[in-house]
Parts: structure tokens; C-alpha cells; sequence
């Protein structure tokens, strides 16, 4: 029987989990790096990571970044390209890249946040350099040189386009100490970009709170209103949230929000009036949660869809045109086959009929 969520809109149907990439048959494992995005109509570009299985019993980002692509909203998938910067970054031994977001610029542009892993650290994904991107003119057929987007060390999060401008926000922390912001200076910023993606500029340090913090997500409201969250610690039942009115010039903070089952790394999205938001439910991983919300402030009780399993449940989505004239939600995430070993899952939210 299928899983569903009842939300104030309607049901949403979960579709049988299938495997994205078989690490399993092929002897790895894929930490990190979920993004994905749709170029065109039905096509998408997905990325991952081939990484060893052996360093950290897989949960490691010693590896590089492959992608796919599909032509008929996800459900297949052809062969597999690796993305040469990643590539060249680790056999050089400098460092391991991960791609956890990606953003489509209005002119066709393909703009890929590439983070910078210390390939010398067992787990090889911490502690980090600043943040780099690379940009495809052909939907990652080529692409560019590398360019630096921080001078500041730490870990992009989330990314989002809004009228035509990229934004992204990071936690400015290099996670020598712990990915954890444990120092006055590891502050949450926002980046913008309006010249799709050719330079990026400091729009705000971002008003919320960061000492024991980490992770973090945003999205832009259908009036305008940018939401940021972030994730804490010792209080995994409820997050952190700011919005900005002008587009993250400014920021007001505002009471915590409760998620009652836990969240950590929250990936949200906004679907025909309804707010998904979903990740671990919290740091011992009692599961993959999801949460629902009309607001984005008050979100239900939450539904586990799947249980409790070691090192698994990274995740991120991507809004799709469904049937109908609605959208549905495609949902990447890593599960764990054995150890901290994972393959790279997809399912999807649909609206029932």
C-alpha cells in the first residue's frame, strides 16, 4: 500500500522507492551531492557521488561527481558523464568536490556550487576551503573553470533563483573544529548573483542565530519573502528561522518552529500551496522524515517514511510538472545497504486524484 501525507490541499502519494545508483553492484559508495535540475521541459540533469567504499566504511566523500541525464520527467536515465573539475581535483590530490546544489539561469546557463572537501581527512569532507562553482553553456555538456564564489571558507547549503537573480547562503566555517558554527566569526551569508552566475556579491549576514548551528535551507515565498532555516544541535524538535522582505538585504528573526519527529539537513520545497520539508529525523537517525505546512512556519506532526538505518538520509528535491496542470516533487536520498555504505534512491510525491 502506498505511503501518503494528508495535507489541507489534498493527499500526496509517495511512488515505491527505485534505485538512482546501484553502489552496491558496484563496489562504492555516494556521500553527499544531490543536485539536480530541470534545463528543460521533462529533462533533467542529476548529479552524485562515486566515492570509496572502504574510507569511513563508505560514508566519505573520497571521490568525484558524476551526473545523468533524463528526458521523460525522471523515470529513465541515461549513461553516466563525470564532471571534470571533481575528476581533476582528486587525482591531483588537492581536494574532493561536492555538488549538493545547482541552479538554471534564465539565459540557459548551468550553474553547479562546488564545495571544497580536504581530500587528506579520513572522512575527506571536512574540513572545507572556500566554495567554488562551474558554469555549463550546453546543460554540462562543457564547462567552465572553476571560480571561486566566497572568500570566505565553509559550506553552501542551499541555493535558489528568484527574478532572474541566483542566490545561495552558506555557513562561513571551515569545520576544522566541527561543521558545527562554534566561533563568533561562523556567521550565516547570503550570496547574489544578477548576471547569471558570472560573479556573485555578499547581499547580508543573515540575522539568525549560528553558535551550535548547522546545515540550513531556504525558499522564497510566492509574495517574495526569502525564508532561511537552520538546523540545531541540541534542540533537533525545532529550527531557526529569519525572513527577509527585500530579498535578503535585510532579515527578521522569528520564533522557533517545531518539528516534532527531529529534522537535520532540512531540504524544503514549495508544491501547489504546500510546503515539504524533509531530512533525518535528527542526528541518531531515527529516519527519513517528512513534514508539511501551509506557511512554512507551522508544519504538521510529520510522517516517517522510512526507518531508522546508519548514515543514510541525506536528501535533496525538484519541483516537476505532473498531470493535471499540478507539480510533483522528485526526492533524491542516500540509504544505507550495509555499514555506512549507500546507494542513491528516488521517490516522488504525486497529488492522488
Amino acid at each position: 500500500m502506498s505511503k501518503t501525507i494528508q495535507t489541507p490541499k489534498g493527499t500526496l502519494v509517495f511512488s515505491e522507492p527505485e534505485i538512482y545508483v546501484d553502489n552496491k553492484a558496484r563496489g562504492r559508495s555516494g556521500h553527499m551531492s544531490h543536485a539536480m535540475v530541470e534545463y528543460a521541459p521533462g529533462k533533467i540533469i542529476d548529479f552524485n557521488s562515486n566515492c570509496s567504499n572502504k574510507r569511513c566504511n563508505g560514508h566519505a566523500a573520497f571521490g568525484w561527481i558524476e551526473y545523468r541525464y533524463s528526458e521523460d520527467n525522471g523515470h529513465t536515465w541515461g549513461e553516466i558523464h563525470e564532471l571534470p573539475y571533481a575528476k581533476e581535483q582528486f587525482f591531483d590530490g588537492r581536494n574532493t568536490i561536492s555538488v549538493e546544489k545547482a541552479l538554471l539561469c534564465d539565459d540557459g546557463t548551468l550553474v553547479a556550487f562546488c564545495l571544497r572537501n580536504n581530500a587528506l581527512t579520513e572522512i575527506s569532507c571536512e574540513p572545507w576551503d572556500t566554495p567554488m562553482c562551474v558554469r555549463s553553456f550546453d546543460y554540462g555538456k562543457t564547462w567552465t573553470e572553476a571560480v571561486e564564489v566566497s572568500p570566505y571558507k565553509g559550506r553552501i547549503y542551499d541555493a535558489r533563483k528568484y527574478n532572474g537573480s541566483l542566490f545561495f547562503i552558506m555557513l562561513c566555517n571551515d569545520a576544522t573544529d566541527s561543521f558545527i558554527g562554534s566561533k563568533p566569526e561562523h556567521v550565516y551569508r547570503l550570496y547574489r548573483s544578477d548576471d547569471n552566475g558570472r560573479s556573485f556579491y555578499e547581499a547580508s549576514v543573515v540575522d539568525m542565530p549560528s553558535l551550535g548551528r548547522g546545515y540550513g535551507s531556504m525558499i522564497f515565498h510566492p509574495n517574495g519573502d526569502l525564508y532561511a532555516y537552520t538546523y540545531i544541535l541540541k534542540q533537533e524538535d525545532a529550527m531557526d528561522l529569519s525572513i527577509s522582505h527585500d530579498q535578503g538585504k535585510t532579515w527578521e528573526r522569528m520564533p522557533q518552529v517545531k518539528v516534532v519527529k527531529r529534522i537535520r539537513n532540512p531540504q524544503i520545497a514549495y508544491l501547489d500551496g504546500i510546503y515539504v520539508l524533509h531530512g533525518r529525523a535528527g542526528s541518531i537517525n531515527n529516519g527519513f522524515v517528512f513534514y508539511t505546512s501551509e506557511d512554512g512556519i507551522n508544519w504538521d506532526d510529520g510522517m516517517l517514511f522510512q526507518p531508522a538505518i546508519n548514515s543514510c538520509y541525506y536528501s535533496n528535491n525538484l519541483v516537476l510538472n505532473g498531470a493535471n496542470g499540478k507539480h510533483e516533487l522528485l526526492i533524491q536520498y542516500s540509504h544505507t545497504f550495509e555499514f555506512s555504505r549507500v546507494n542513491v534512491m528516488h521517490t516522488r510525491l504525486t497529488w492522488a486524484d
